[in-house]
Parts: C-alpha cells; sequence; structure tokens
C-alpha cells in the first residue's frame, strides 16, 4: 500500500512541476501571444482601430516677456503658460486588411475637443518669437548671399515687421492662425509666396486667392490641423507574428519600407529604419532588453524605450520605461534617443551619426534632436524645459525650471499582455535662433536655442480596465501558481510519509525476524 502511494505522490510532484511550471505556462503564452493580432474581428483589432477612450492632451507655451531686449541682443525671459487642454481621440480609417502579407494599412488620425473647464480658455494673449519671419530668416542662412537678401527683402514687404516677435491669443497661434498677405506683386514677395500658392508650407490654410492663415500645430510639431483633425500618415503593419515580424511592426510608411530623411554614413547607422510598431500597439511577452522600439512620424524616426524597473500598476505588476535624448559620440556610438532613464539597462545602438548635420562638428546638443531634416525648419526636440539636456541651454534662458515630476516622458506597461498601463508622453519644440543682418529686428538677435512651446499626451487606464486585465492573466496565472505548488506539497508529503512508514515497517520486520531466530 505504501508503495502505492509513493509512486502516487511521486507522480503528483512530477505533474505539478511539468505542468505549473512549463506545460501551462507554455500554453498560456502561445494562447495569449495568438489571442493578440490585428486580424479582422478580434478583439484587439477593434481597440487598437479606435481608443474608446480619449487621451488628454496639453499644450504649453513660454510667453516672451522682454522681446526689446532680445533684439537688442539681450538675454531671453520667458514664463510658461498653460495648458490649453484638449481630449485626444485616437482613430484609424481607409484601413485595409492585405492578406498575402498578413498586414495591415491605414491611415492614422487624431481628433481634438477642447476642454477650457480643465485649463485655459485659448483667449490668452501670447507673445512669443514670429513664427513665420523667423523660420524663413533663419531658414535662410548658409544659403547664398543674393537669395538671403531676396528673402530678407521679401519678408519686410510681406509682414512689415516692427518686432521679430509676435502677440497674438493661444488659438489664433497654434489652431486658427494669424493673416499673411501675399497680394505683393514685388519679385521678392512673389517669390516666397509662391511657397503659400504650391501648399509648401505646412500649417497655412488659404482663406482666399491672396491671403492665408498659418497655425504652428500645422508647422512645428508637425501636424496639420484640418479642423479639430490630424492625419498622422499611412502605415503599413503586421497583422500577428510571421516571417519574424511581431504585432503592430511598422512594414511601410507613407508607401516606403524606409525614410529618405536621414544622411547615411556607412558605418552601420540606423536612422532610415523603420523599428517598433505605430506606437497604438506593443507585443506581448516583451523582455525588457528587446526595448518598446515605435516610429514617431512626428519625429521622422524610431525610439527605443529604456528600462527603468519593476514597478506596480493597480496591483498589476508592471515595467516602468523613461524616455531621454542622447546625442552622437565619438566613435560611432549613441546612448539612443531612448525613451519609455535612470537605468540598469544600457542600450547602445549603431551609428548614429547620420543626426549630425556633419559628424561629428556639428551635432544636436545632448538631450536634443535637430528637426531640420525632418520638419524642413530650424527647430529642436527635446524634454520640457531641456530637462536631461546640456545644462548650457537652461541657462541662455531665463525661465526654466526643469523637474523629472513635471517634465519626465514616462510609459508604464504590463508585459504579458503587451498593454500600456499608463504614459507621459512630453515633447518640447524650440527654434534655432541666429542674428539675419537682412532682417533688421533679427539683426542683433543672440545664438541659442530658444523653447517656444511644450506638448503632453496623457493616458492613465482605470480600476475597471485593469481588472479585467488581472482577471483574464493573474488570476489565471494564480491559479496554475497554486495548483503547481498544491501538487508538488501533496506529492512531496506522501513521498515523505510514505518513505518514513516503509522505512519504519521494513525496521519492525527486522526485529521481528531477529526475535523470531532468538
Amino acid at each position: 500500500m505504501y508503495v502505492k502511494v509513493v509512486v502516487v505522490s511521486f507522480i503528483l510532484l512530477l505533474l505539478g512541476a511539468l505542468i505549473g511550471f512549463l506545460a501551462f505556462p507554455m500554453l498560456f503564452q502561445e494562447l495569449v501571444l495568438r489571442s493578440v493580432n490585428l486580424k479582422p474581428d478580434s478583439e484587439t483589432r477593434q481597440m487598437w482601430q479606435k481608443l474608446p477612450f480619449p487621451m488628454i492632451f496639453k499644450l504649453y507655451v513660454f510667453n516672451v516677456t522682454n522681446p526689446l531686449e532680445i533684439e537688442a541682443g539681450g538675454k531671453p525671459k520667458v514664463q510658461q503658460v498653460g495648458p490649453l487642454v484638449f481630449e485626444e481621440w485616437k482613430d484609424k480609417f481607409d484601413v485595409v486588411d492585405i492578406e498575402e502579407e498578413n498586414a495591415v494599412s491605414f491611415n492614422m488620425r487624431n481628433t481634438f475637443i477642447l476642454r477650457p473647464d480643465l485649463g485655459l480658455s485659448g483667449e490668452q494673449l501670447i507673445t512669443m518669437p514670429h513664427p513665420l519671419l523667423q523660420f524663413m530668416a533663419i531658414g535662410s542662412l548658409g544659403q547664398a548671399e543674393e537669395l538671403q537678401a531676396a528673402v530678407g527683402a521679401g519678408l519686410q514687404l510681406i509682414f512689415k515687421p516692427s518686432s521679430a516677435f509676435v502677440t497674438a491669443t493661444f488659438m489664433q497661434l497654434f489652431f486658427d492662425g494669424i493673416d499673411v498677405d501675399c497680394s505683393h506683386e514685388e519679385p521678392a514677395a512673389k517669390a516666397i509666396c509662391q511657397q503659400f500658392h504650391d501648399a509648401a508650407v505646412p500649417g497655412a490654410v488659404p482663406v482666399n486667392a491672396t491671403h492665408y492663415k498659418f497655425s504652428l500645430m500645422g508647422a512645428a510639431i508637425p501636424l496639420h490641423l484640418q479642423g479639430n483633425h490630424t492625419n498622422a500618415g499611412s502605415f503599413k503593419v503586421a497583422r500577428s507574428r510571421s516571417k519574424g515580424a511581431t504585432v503592430g511592426r511598422v512594414l511601410q510608411f507613407n508607401g516606403a519600407d524606409q525614410l529618405q530623411v536621414w544622411q547615411e554614413t556607412g558605418n552601420g547607422s540606423s536612422c532610415n529604419q523603420l523599428r517598433g510598431t505605430d506606437g497604438t500597439i506593443f507585443a506581448p511577452y516583451m523582455r525588457p532588453q528587446q526595448g518598446l522600439w515605435s516610429f514617431s512620424a512626428q519625429l521622422c524616426r524610431s525610439l527605443s524605450p529604456k528600462w527603468q524597473g519593476k514597478t506596480k500598476y493597480n496591483e498589476l505588476p508592471a515595467q516602468r520605461y523613461e524616455l531621454s535624448f542622447g546625442a552622437p559620440r565619438v566613435g560611432g556610438i549613441l546612448t539612443t534617443l531612448a525613451s519609455f532613464t535612470n537605468c540598469l539597462l544600457l542600450q547602445l545602438e549603431p551609428d548614429l551619426s547620420c543626426y549630425c548635420s556633419s559628424y561629428p562638428d556639428d551635432c544636436p546638443a545632448d538631450g536634443t534632436m535637430d528637426l531640420v531634416r525632418c520638419s524642413g525648419l530650424p527647430m529642436v526636440a527635446s524634454l520640457p524645459h531641456f530637462y536631461q539636456a546640456e545644462p548650457e541651454l537652461v541657462a541662455q534662458v531665463q525661465g526654466l525650471w526643469p523637474s523629472k515630476q513635471e517634465h519626465a516622458s514616462t510609459l508604464i506597461f504590463e508585459q504579458l499582455s503587451g498593454t500600456v498601463l499608463s504614459v507621459f508622453n512630453r515633447l518640447q519644440f524650440s527654434l534655432k535662433v541666429a542674428p539675419v543682418p537682412q532682417v533688421a529686428v533679427m539683426s542683433q538677435l543672440r545664438n541659442l536655442t530658444m523653447p517656444l512651446f511644450w506638448i503632453e499626451e496623457s493616458l492613465q487606464l482605470d480600476k475597471t480596465i485593469t481588472a479585467v486585465l488581472h482577471k483574464k492573466i493573474y488570476r489565471v496565472l494564480g491559479l496554475n501558481n497554486t495548483f503547481r505548488w498544491l501538487a508538488i506539497g501533496v506529492g512531496s508529503l506522501g513521498c515523505a510519509l510514505s518513505g518514513i512508514f516503509l522505512h519504519l515497517r521494513r525496521g519492525d520486520a527486522k526485529r521481528v525476524g531477529a526475535s523470531e531466530e532468538q
């Protein structure tokens, strides 16, 4: 009898170990990987195609308080104003399944709804560098002297600037637009206005044959607002795991399988590669070492998250990531524009010197990214208030107060399901200011990086949604955990007790045999 108990107990122990530690986890992982896909009618597809709840979009601007001093060569003083708050609804349209490639193509759209009850009304007056005047004047630097002179003359005719700055309401600057008069017949003015006529100026919308409205939200991010919608471009992504592709991986953007933006150096640079997803989905069971790669159309590049460690979110085990901007280093190694930074995991990319205008002499300052090649404008991207950037950038402008709590860009990720639980995506856009002799009001400006505004996209899943995740994943895993330890415990106890009884029984038998011999 005791032998049978030992056998049954051992089998129970073995089943607990094999099923609990090997078979069930492997089966569960396979089921999750198969269920998270973008095929028609899948639960993931519905959520991915139209997010059922909005993100919160906040806009902060750096109001200039001493424009006359700046024009005379003084140090800029700024005061942060904001936020202007919107609900941001994300959805995809023109969705087409490509069965032979196991892919899906779509256009991504963001819809903004103003929420003055959560922030400003948008009617507040703001003073900032005149976006068109300064963008175009500074953008002409480095060109032939004749071209610079022509641009300067054209800008004088069109804007008749009495200042290098413009004062308008929040909504006028960013959404409704400021006036541009293209009724001039002079050749220099007509040459500039031809860009408006050809729709080559992002953010410019025609009012009539000779007048336009220009808004910053169309030019600087760059996102082109048409009404309250933005189109972030055309994507083709993988629907599920296949041929090395993970679910949601970007295969093409605007019809091309790689960008044609950055200058390849031949040193293994990967600036033009499309890596990761569109940022609205991630594959389940992603390990921190793999990085949460995503492609940002606004920055013309792919970003990789930098892992900060484990955390908890509404009782769910999760991983925390943080965004930081790096800079190319001599020797061809870049501490990545890695992302979603105090890191236990330091990720090194191939040579990224192609992000430099001229490596290694003309590269973006540490903590920034030059957007000239991406947007065609003398713009720089960074974290708000130059958080984690070179201290010199903060020292150039009075009124900046970088703070981890307010300005870090963070993401909390549940790796088993591939769910983003919380995200604070923060990004600042600045102007690369330089003196322009051909424009009188800009002739004495300092060389510096002038912060213009910063944005924050945020989303935090509530307890109702995380409770569903907990039930579908961690409750099941908890039941398996209970089974395996119970089976291992009962099996081990059965083996131990049966062994003891067998040992005692054999001892008794030996003593009985010895007595009979006597």
